[in-house]
C-alpha cells in the first residue's frame, strides 16, 4: 500500500491528541510544556501500521501558524469535534483552511461522548452534518468515540485504514522535494530534518540541496516510521540525516530538494479566493501572512485586476515576499491578516518568477486562467510563449516546471503537431519556441532589414550582430544563428559575409554615386598594393567626405573593394582583384621554397610593411598560410 498522511483538525481541547493516542498507542504531544499545560503547541506525529502517519496539530488560535505547517502536506483529515462543545471558532477556521488547501478526503470524529446524554449527542451530530453540507466532508461518516474508554475507536480505526487504501497516490513530478517541519540533532549522527515527501525519490548517499540557502548536503541515513530505509517514497513521512550542514543553518519551511531544480523567489503570481467570512476586502499592498509549504512569510498583496478583492470573490494576486521562498506551480497556500491574524483566503501558485507588476492586461489575465486550468501541456505552452526568444528544450523546461522530462517531451510533441510550437535546430542542438514568438521575431527582422535598405540602398545589408541587437537586445548566439539560417532557407533573407539582406537585394547607387564609385575603384586599382588612406581621397575626388565614405562602404559590401585589418579598429582598403593578384604572387614564391620571409613577400608585391602586413595576415586568416616565427609556410589542406 502507498503511504498516507492524515492530519487532525479542530478546536483546542477537543481531544485530538487523546484520540491519536487511542488509535496508535503513541502520545503525539512530545514537548514537556505540552504535557504540563495539557495542550498541543506544536506538531505531533504518530504512526498507524507501516503506511499511515498522523500529524496532530494544535487547536489554539495562538498556534495556528503551527497548525498550517502540518495541514499543508496532508492527504486526508481526521476532523475532530467535542460532543460537549460542537463547532467552535477554531473548528470553523481549521475547516476553512482545509478547504483552501484542497484537502478532499476525511472522516469526522465526535469525541468526549461520555460527557453528554444521547439526545444532546444527536443534536450535535445533526448540527455538524448541517455545517459540513456542500463541503468535501458532506458525506463523510461521523464516528462517536470516547478516547478514554475506547468506545468507537476500533470502528474509526477500520474506517481510517479503508480511507487510506482508497486515497490515491500523489501525482509524482519526478523531482524530490520535502519541506522541513521538524529539525533536530542526534548525538553521534548530526542534523536530521523531517517532513512529508512531496515528489521524487532520495537515496542514502545522494546529494541534495537545502533551499533557499543553496546549501548542498549529503544524505547519511533515512528513516520512515522509525525504521531505516534505503530510499524515500512519495507521500512518506521521512526523517533524513544530513551531512555537511549544521542544525542551526536550517529552519522550518526550508526545502530539501534535488539539486539544481529550484530557485528562490521573492515574487509569486497566484490564483486567490477571498473567504466569504472575511470582514474587509483585500486591497492593494495589504501586508499579509503567507503560509506556503511548512513556512510562514510576510508579504504584500497586489491584486492584478487593479481593484480590491471583496469577500467571496476569486481573482489574481501578485505576492511580494519579504524573505525568499521556494515552491512549485500548483502549490496551495493560505493567507492570514497581518494583524490580528485571521485566515482571510488562499489559492494556488501560478507563476514562480514573475515580473514585478501593478496590474495585468486582459490578455495576460487570460494566460493565468489557462495556467490555473492545469495540465502539463498548458504549462509548457505558456512558459515557452511568455519566455520569448529563449533556448527552450525539454530539459530546460522540465527543470523550470519541476516535471519529469519525458512528460514535458510528450507535451512538446503535441504542441509541435498542433502548430503552436516552432522547432529550430543547429548541427548539435535543437530548441522549441512558441509560434507567436517566432512570427513576431520574423516580422520584426524583415521590418528592420527593409528599413535599412530604404535608408542605405548603397549598402549590401545590416551586420548580423547589429541586427541581433536591434531585434532582441541580448540573445543566445546559437539560437539566433539557427533562426537566421531558417529564414535563409525560407528565402526571406540572404547572407553576404557578415551582412544580412532581403532575398534578391543588391547594392544600389544613384547616378551621382555610380560616377563616384567608378572613380574610387579606378584609384584603388591603380594604387595596387600601396593604397590611399581615406583622407587622401577627398581632394582628388572633389566630393563631400560623407558621400565618399558611403560609396566606399557600398563598394566593400558589393565586393569591389576589401577591408583588410591592420589591428583592432583599423583597416586598409584594397581592390578585390588586387588581393587575388597578391595571392597568386605569394603562391609563386612558394613554388621556389617551403618558407618565405616577410621581406620577400613585401618585395614581390612592390609594397611596404604597412600594406604587406594586412595582406599576409589575411592569408593567415583564410588558411592559405601559417606563420611560424618570423617566417610563413604554405598551409597544407
Amino acid at each position: 500500500m502507498h503511504h498516507t498522511v492524515i492530519g487532525t483538525a479542530g478546536h483546542v481541547d477537543h481531544g485530538k491528541s487523546s484520540l491519536i493516542k487511542a488509535l496508535t498507542g503513541t502520545d503525539p504531544d512530545r514537548l514537556q510544556e505540552e504535557k504540563e499545560r495539557e495542550m498541543t503547541i506544536d506538531l505531533g506525529f504518530a504512526f498507524l501500521g507501516q503506511d499511515i502517519t498522523f500529524i496532530d496539530v494544535p487547536g489554539h488560535e495562538k498556534f495556528i501558524k503551527n497548525m498550517l505547517s502540518g495541514a499543508a502536506t496532508v492527504d486526508a483529515v481526521l476532523f475532530v469535534i467535542a460532543a460537549d462543545d460542537g463547532f467552535m471558532p477554531q473548528t470553523e477556521e481549521h475547516f476553512e483552511i482545509l478547504k483552501l488547501f484542497e484537502v478532499n478526503r476525511g472522516l469526522v470524529a465526535l469525541t468526549k461522548i461520555d460527557m453528554v446524554d444521547p439526545d444532546w449527542l444527536d443534536l450535535v451530530d445533526d448540527d455538524v452534518r448541517q455545517r459540513l453540507k456542500g463541503s468535501f466532508l458532506e458525506n463523510a461518516p461521523i464516528f462517536r468515540v470516547d478516547s478514554l474508554s475506547g468506545k468507537g475507536i476500533e470502528d474509526l480505526k477500520s474506517a481510517i485504514l479503508q480511507m487510506a487504501a482508497e486515497t490515491p497516490t500523489r501525482a509524482d513530478r519526478g523531482v524530490f522535494r520535502m519541506y522541513a517541519d521538524r529539525i533536530f540533532s542526534i548525538r553521534g549522527a548530526g542534523t536530521v530534518i523531517a517532513g512529508t515527501v512531496l515528489g521524487g525519490t532520495l537515496k542514502t548517499g545522494d546529494r541534495a540541496e537545502l533551499m533557499p540557502q543553496g546549501l548542498e548536503a549529503r544524505v547519511k541515513r533515512i528513516q520512515v516510521h522509525n525504521v531505516e530505509v534505503p530510499q524515500t517514497r512519495i507521500g512518506e513521512r521521512a526523517a533524513i540525516n544530513l551531512q555537511n550542514v549544521d542544525v542551526t543553518q536550517i529552519q522550518r519551511g526550508d526545502l530539501l530538494a534535488t539539486a539544481g531544480y529550484f530557485k528562490p523567489t521573492y515574487m509569486l503570481n497566484v490564483s486567490y479566493h477571498h473567504l466569504q467570512s472575511t470582514i474587509r476586502p483585500l486591497s492593494n499592498r495589504d501586508r499579509v501572512r503567507l503560509h506556503l509549504g511548512t513556512a510562514e512569510y510576510l508579504a504584500r498583496a497586489v491584486p492584478l485586476e487593479k481593484r480590491p478583492i471583496f469577500p467571496g470573490e476569486h481573482s489574481y494576486v501578485q505576492l511580494r515576499l519579504e524573505s525568499p521562498t521556494v515552491c512549485e506551480i500548483g502549490d496551495r497556500f493560505v493567507i492570514r491578516d497581518y494583524s490580528p491574524g485571521r485566515t482571510i483566503g488562499g489559492g494556488q501558485v501560478l507563476e514562480v518568477h514573475p515580473k514585478k507588476l501593478k496590474y495585468l492586461p486582459d490578455e495576460d489575465l487570460e494566460v493565468l486562467e489557462i495556467i490555473e486550468e492545469g495540465g502539463t501541456t498548458n504549462l509548457v505552452e505558456q512558459l515557452i510563449r511568455r519566455g520569448g526568444f529563449q533556448p527552450f528544450n525539454s530539459a530546460v523546461i522540465a527543470k523550470t516546471l519541476s516535471r519529469p522530462e519525458n512528460e514535458v517531451a510528450t507535451s512538446i510533441a503535441e504542441l509541435l503537431d498542433s502548430g503552436k510550437l516552432f522547432k529550430l535546430s543547429s548541427s548539435n542542438a535543437s530548441w522549441v519556441l512558441h509560434e507567436e514568438v517566432v512570427e513576431e521575431a520574423r516580422d520584426k527582422l524583415i521590418t528592420v532589414v527593409t528599413a535599412f535598405h530604404q535608408e542605405s540602398p548603397h549598402r549590401m545589408g545590416i551586420k548580423r550582430s547589429e541586427l541581433a541587437g536591434k531585434i532582441f537586445g541580448r540573445v543566445d548566439t546559437a539560437l539566433y544563428d539557427a533562426f537566421i539560417n531558417r529564414l535563409v532557407e525560407e528565402k526571406r533573407i540572404e547572407l553576404s559575409g557578415v551582412f544580412v539582406h532581403l532575398h534578391g537585394h543588391q547594392v544600389k547607387f544613384n547616378a551621382q554615386q555610380e560616377s563616384l564609385a567608378a572613380k574610387i575603384v579606378k584609384i584603388y586599382w591603380e594604387a595596387a598594393f600601396v593604397t590611399p588612406e581615406f583622407e587622401e581621397l577627398v581632394e582628388p575626388l572633389e566630393a563631400p567626405p560623407e558621400q565618399i565614405r558611403q560609396v566606399i562602404s557600398g563598394l566593400v559590401d558589393r565586393g569591389d573593394l576589401m577591408e583588410l585589418t591592420i589591428d583592432i579598429g583599423r583597416a586598409l582598403i584594397f581592390h578585390t582583384k588586387r588581393v587575388e593578384e597578391a595571392r597568386l604572387i605569394v603562391l609563386k614564391l612558394f613554388e621556389q621554397k617551403e618558407e618565405i620571409a616577410f621581406f620577400e613577400a613585401r618585395e614581390a608585391l612592390n609594397s611596404t610593411r604597412k600594406f604587406t602586413t594586412p595582406i599576409l595576415n589575411y592569408f593567415d586568416q583564410i588558411g592559405l598560410t601559417v606563420r611560424v616565427g618570423e617566417l610563413r609556410q604554405l598551409k597544407h589542406r
